[in-house]
């Protein structure tokens, strides 16, 4: 086991027996679809309790259920999440369900996105139009969530209701004041000015 030398958040967060080392990770082959009653799905709702809803690569919606090499510390590398591309299992032990019911079937593998890119370039059977279509849906949803939206009000402190009216009664202050200069140089203006009356007749040769 390896010594802890940093303590605090720096040790360790898992036995090493249950860690997989990064070169091994990128040695890893995607797994494809090669049995009977195995599909491609993608996520389209989480439900809890081990559960999620998927859309198959044949059109139908049925019930995932996440089993447990993929909980608890196998979580770590098979985060499941909306929009996530999955291979399931079909249970041909069990008879199609009645009453609008969905069909059960079992989690093989979580793809990431290395592999859904290994997946559209290998494996030209599958119309994969459709789980590309929500991944855009998916990405669009997201960002719209993260922008702001101005629903009209304006949250403030004392302070900074404070802050503002003083600098409104300064801005004031300033333009009062400029107003009184002006007037007080065109006032100015109007006394330099000095009118003289003549009754004197202008000869134009003494100009």
């Amino acid at each position: 086991m390896v010594k802890n030398t940093k303590g605090g958040s720096g040790h360790k967060g898992q036995a090493r027996k249950f860690v997989v080392p990064s070169s091994s990770k990128q040695m890893v082959k995607t797994r494809v679809a090669l049995e009977d009653g195995e599909l491609y799905a993608q996520v389209t709702k989480m439900l809890g309790n081990g559960m999620c809803h998927v859309l198959c690569q044949d059109n139908k919606t049925r019930l995932c259920f996440i089993r447990g090499k993929f909980r608890g510390r196998g979580k770590r590398d098979n985060m499941i999440s909306n929009g996530r591309w999955i291979l399931i299992g079909l249970r041909d032990y069990e008879s199609e369900k009645a009453g609008g019911k969905l069909d059960n079937c079992d989690l093989l593998d979580v793809y990431s996105d290395q592999d859904k890119e290994r997946l559209k370039n290998q494996v030209q059977t599958v119309n994969w139009t459709q789980f590309i279509l929500n991944d855009r849906s998916n990405t669009n949803t997201n960002t719209n969530d993260g922008d702001n939206i101005d629903d009209g009000f304006d949250f403030t402190d004392e302070k900074e209701d404070e802050y503002k009216k003083i600098m409104e009664m300064d801005l004031s202050a300033k333009k009062i004041n400029l107003k009184i200069e002006k007037e007080k140089e065109k006032d100015s203006d109007d006394d330099d000015i000095v009118f003289v009356e003549r009754d004197d007749e202008i000869n134009i040769d003494d100009i």
